[in-house]
């Protein structure tokens, strides 16, 4: 496999690297852009810059899915880095929809916990808006700490991996999928009167509701059509529209397409599945706009098959392509969806990668209309004021994120998550004793 390492020393470095590879890697100098406002589409929401923080999870929480006191120090940590918004982590809807039995889980033995976590937000923020995401494991569903899939159809993409072998594993039913609409319904509802300001319906990275909008050889109301793929999505969108549009502005964390090979990935060309077919996804971000959602936070691909298409990196993993094709694949095909919806607030992600750069490339993707605010995850782990210091233009680059994948690595174990490079004195030795076995 051949190494990438992150060798840019300064911004002409990384033009030229982008010149070499035929890339458009954009980058302006000007950073004012970055501290503008921005409308979240039709909520009637403004932020009061363009940096959030991305959905990150932490595996962290009770065993009953409630915040805890890891939970808690991020969130705290989120709320003063500058954002001018916070992404909560997947929320489980349901209890054998949990990827971990540290996810998060919302239900009413719990809620008050929730409350206190958003008032804490919202008053360490000083009253900037933070996004539930809501989800459902699906075929990564592990509520006990094994996996017990959940899934819709056979992909051997998937299939007899290192992830599971479902041969003899019956896929969900109708019946099944049509109960989680109220499961939704209600545990949305608890998010609401937690406090949250937005709502996230998660469908990405071939989690539950992400997998169904490629269930081409699925039988049944929730396969096969273009209508019957994207069914149970755009019913849970709707429906949480009209019950709580109200209180709340809706959002979805969304493949823009899944990078697989025909049946098995959404909004991919059938002649080249690395190619977008923006027809399909056209398609649905319409009927998207028009039940009510008013921010996209983009992905493609999935981390556990392709990790270098969402979330390109130097070290960790495998890395099949320089990662700078990745950084840029996610900011032009991010910058395609946003010319052909200038009215969605699309959130870019991938800019961790840029490390030092970040700011300027970020100041780039916004000045050229390619995307209205972006996205830092692993760099929110790492740089606990990385808003501040880009908006202020004091950015230092060794407290950035090294984009290492430690962070993904100590996930997989289905430990509590960080750092381990920046926020070593609660992440190192687990990381150690976890991943390196020592």
């Amino acid at each position: 496999m051949t190494a990438y390492p992150f060798t840019y020393k300064t911004l002409d470095d990384l033009r030229s690297a982008s010149d070499k590879l035929g890339l458009q890697i954009p980058i302006s100098e000007d950073l004012s852009v970055l501290g503008e406002n921005a409308s979240l589409g039709s909520s009637g929401i403004t932020l009061d810059n363009r940096l959030i923080v991305h959905p990150m999870e932490g595996f962290d929480t009770t065993e009953d899915g409630a915040p805890d006191t890891l939970t808690m120090r991020r969130y705290e940590r989120f709320a003063k880095s500058g954002a001018s918004m916070g992404w909560c982590e997947a929320i489980s809807v349901c209890e054998e929809g949990r990827s971990n039995k540290h996810q998060m889980w919302i239900h009413k033995g719990n809620l008050d916990a929730y409350k206190r976590m958003v008032d804490m937000f919202h008053e360490t923020s000083g009253g900037k808006p933070i996004i539930a995401q809501m989800t459902h494991s699906g075929r990564f569903s592990a509520p006990e700490g094994t996996l017990h899939p959940l899934v819709l159809y056979k992909n051997p993409l998937f299939d007899k991996t290192k992830f599971h072998d479902i041969d003899d594993i019956p896929l969900v039913t109708d019946d099944y999928l049509d109960s989680l609409i109220e499961k939704y319904h209600e545990a949305t509802a608890l998010a609401v009167e937690a406090g949250f300001d937005g709502i996230d319906i998660k469908a990405c990275h071939k989690y539950l509701l992400g997998e169904t909008l490629a269930a081409y050889e699925r039988d049944g109301k929730y396969g096969g059509s273009f209508e019957n793929r994207t069914r149970l999505f755009r019913t849970i969108i709707k429906n949480t529209a009209d019950a709580f549009g109200d209180k709340v502005f809706l959002a979805s964390r969304f493949n823009l397409y899944d990078a697989m090979e025909y049946p098995y990935g959404f909004g991919c060309s059938r002649e080249d599945f690395m190619v977008p077919d923006f027809d399909e996804i056209g398609a649905l971000v319409t009927e998207m706009e028009n039940l009510g959602i008013s921010c996209i936070n983009i992905t493609m691909g999935t981390p556990y098959l392709t990790p270098h298409i969402n979330r390109p990196h130097t070290l960790g993993g495998v890395i099949p392509e320089d990662p700078l094709i990745g950084a840029d694949r996610m900011i032009k095909y991010t910058g395609e969806l946003q010319k052909r919806f200038p009215n969605i607030a699309l959130v870019g992600a991938g800019y961790s990668f840029f490390r030092e750069f970040a700011p300027y490339v970020a100041a780039g993707a916004i000045k050229a209309g390619l995307t209205t605010l972006v996205g830092f995850g692993r760099m929110a782990f790492a740089y606990p004021d990385f808003a501040s210091a880009m908006l202020s233009g004091t950015f230092d680059r060794m407290k950035s994120c090294v984009t290492c994948s430690k962070c993904t690595e100590l996930m997989r174990t289905h430990h509590a998550t960080g750092c381990p490079v920046r926020d070593r004195e609660l992440y190192l030795e687990p990381y150690r004793k976890y991943c390196q076995g020592k």
